[in-house]
């Protein structure tokens, strides 16, 4: 096959008119100068240069046609496939006048040696784009500047700098008839640099204050490294410090580099999670979906801990290493999303990363496992999940192989919380007690989102890595027919009907196809005519009520998830269950009318602390 594949791009390449005339130019050159080099004196020329006296082919004559036959025959087949066209015709004169050498104005004069000839530096020099130039302003390998890239001057000409500018300046007492330049007193206040922050560097409203305090943080450091004088007064942007800014941070770079240099620490090269809180806690203080929480400190908190999870469990998505750099930031849609929540009013109508709902059904799935409200997940709690679908095999892979978002404590603030023994359960430096013991609430959002939506790469890589017990980057039969043993057990034990693991494997092998009959690889998983049915196979293995659902489906109903209006299954899932909270809290509100509150139990711990943590009630979620 690569063999076919070379043969076409060098009749391609051959195909091409300067290579074609190139390589007559060539052949003709070396026949010119080796009868010149093999007659008696340079000036002569024999009239039939092609023979010796006697009629017989001279020396000369062999060799060219030695070198013609060098000439590739697929260039011969190509210009006889033209028939009369000029190239043909050209050709035929060109064999014509053999013995004449190169026309010398279709030459440079470096082209030519001192004998006539061809150079062979000419014959063999192309012009090739280059693939990549160091030092090209961070916009990747070849990759022609944006069109918001722009220059200071550019910059400069904005009407909205100017009249934002001329505005503060005038709250300010100055002199409104001096450009921004040439008044070093134009200082703009945090609320008035709101339309320099949207307009002129294109980020969402809610980016104005770690914008601000970005130029504020690095004109103070550049100024105590040159020594100078820090011009913070009314602690305020002026004109000169947003110049310096944008040449330095903004000028080079196009939007998704901006948004990187923004986000992380100057002094590093990736984007941590504690990096996106300010941005979110921005995002909660001003947008008008998120009001409610306004009086609820501790929901905002959890709140950001899912939005950033989120992010990094689509963004960071090989290695889960807790660090996002600016290609994942570039192969991402986080930009775009975090415009869009800017511009929508509804945050449930951002599904991805910002929506409430979608919050509301992680956090509530995780506080009815977390029974002794330390923030951290059990094997015996995980194992409650869902009716208790999971298998016990299942759950000890996810803790002792499955990925974490983080390495380190969780973001939720649990070092004062108690556990059921009445003692601290988390160590003076708020690590986790025994990390392969306890999922924290961002190892539960990786948990849940691969759960509930299998059919994205993520998921894949996630259960794979589960199933994966010898670590070979292959799901060989007996790997499979271990987990699928303890399922077989729990189907005999339940009164299911048993599905033999061979009739089982042969079903998942006709629908994911791989490359490989013997073993599968997460390549396999990911094919496109497949990634829909690729979780049943996961199902089969370790979850015993969604396998049970997949034998029995009814394919009225399958069509009709493919047509309705959500994009995956975790978004169809968490529409479902947001519902579901929703009914079960107006039960509880009902209930709640019927009895006197005075002497209401207090015993009841679960109901209690349902509601004391916010889980309940119209003021906490937005039913």
């Amino acid at each position: 096959m690569a063999a076919i594949k070379m043969d076409e791009l060098l009749v391609n390449w051959l195909s091409s008119d300067g290579v074609y005339e190139s390589i007559l130019t060539l052949v003709e050159s070396h026949r010119s100068s080796a009868v010149s080099n093999s007659s008696p004196t340079s000036g002569s020329t024999s009239p039939n240069r092609g023979q010796k006296d006697d009629g017989t082919p001279s020396a000369v004559s062999k060799e060219s046609s030695a070198l013609a036959q060098t000439i590739p025959v697929a260039s011969t087949e190509i210009s006889d496939t033209l028939g009369g066209s000029p190239r043909s015709e050209s050709r035929k004169r060109e064999k014509n006048d053999a013995s004449l050498p190169p026309h010398p104005k279709s030459l440079s004069p470096g082209d030519q040696r001192s004998d006539g000839s061809l150079s062979p530096r000419t014959v063999h020099s192309f012009d090739i784009p280059p693939f990549y130039n160091p030092n090209e302003g961070g916009r990747g390998r070849g990759r022609k500047p944006s069109p918001e890239d722009q220059s200071w001057n550019a910059i400069e000409q904005n009407s909205i700098l100017k009249q934002v500018f001329t505005t503060g300046a005038h709250s300010q007492g100055s002199d409104n008839s001096k450009l921004p330049n040439d008044d070093p007193s134009l200082i703009l206040s945090l609320s008035e640099f709101v339309p320099i922050t949207k307009e002129v560097c294109n980020f969402p409203s809610f980016f104005n204050a770690p914008l601000y305090r970005r130029i504020l943080e690095l004109s103070k450091e550049d100024a105590e490294n040159t020594g100078g004088e820090v011009d913070l007064r009314s602690n305020g942007v002026s004109y000169s410090m947003f110049e310096k800014f944008w040449k330095s941070e903004m000028q080079l770079w196009d939007a998704h580099d901006r948004f990187f240099r923004l986000v992380k620490k100057p002094d590093e090269e990736y984007i941590t999670r504690d990096d996106f809180l300010p941005f979110i806690e921005e995002l909660l203080a001003s947008h008008p979906g998120l009001e409610f929480l306004s009086n609820h400190s501790e929901f905002q908190e959890k709140y950001a801990v899912t939005v950033i999870t989120r992010i990094f469990y689509c963004v960071n998505r090989y290695g889960h290493n807790g660090k996002i750099t600016a290609r994942q930031i570039r192969r991402s849609n986080l930009l775009e999303a975090f415009h869009l929540v800017d511009t929508e009013e509804d945050i449930n109508k951002v599904t991805q990363y910002f929506s409430y709902e979608h919050f509301y059904v992680l956090y509530c799935r995780f506080w009815e496992l977390d029974h002794d409200r330390d923030y951290l997940i059990t094997r015996e709690d995980l194992l409650k999940y869902g009716d208790h679908s999971l298998s016990h095999m299942i759950v000890d892979r996810i803790f002792d192989a499955a990925p974490r978002p983080f390495d380190s404590s969780s973001i939720v603030n649990a070092s004062n919380t108690q556990g059921g023994n009445g003692q601290a359960t988390n160590t003076a430096n708020g690590a986790h007690p025994t990390s392969v013991e306890y999922l924290s609430y961002e190892d539960f959002i990786f948990f849940m989102l691969s759960e509930e939506d299998k059919a994205n790469e993520v998921s894949v890589r996630y259960w794979f890595t589960c199933i994966d017990v010898d670590g070979d980057g292959k799901l060989n039969n007996m790997e499979m027919r271990s987990f699928y043993a303890v399922q077989l057990h729990r189907m005999q034990c339940l009164g299911h009907e048993i599905v033999p693991f061979e009739d089982m494997l042969c079903q998942m092998i006709d629908m994911i196809k791989p490359a490989n009959q013997d073993y599968l690889v997460v390549e396999d998983f990911l094919q496109v005519e497949c990634a829909q049915v690729s979780g049943a196979l996961f199902d089969a293995l370790f979850n015993l009520n969604k396998y049970l659902q997949f034998e029995q489906r009814d394919p009225f109903m399958e069509r009709q998830k493919r047509e309705d209006e959500f994009e995956n299954d975790w978004d169809r899932f968490a529409c479902i269950d947001y519902n579901r909270l929703a009914m079960e809290e107006e039960a509880r509100e009902e209930e709640a009318m019927e009895i006197d509150w005075v002497t209401a139990d207090d015993d009841d711990d679960d109901g209690d602390d349902f509601n004391s943590l916010g889980l309940g009630g119209a003021s906490e979620a937005p039913f």
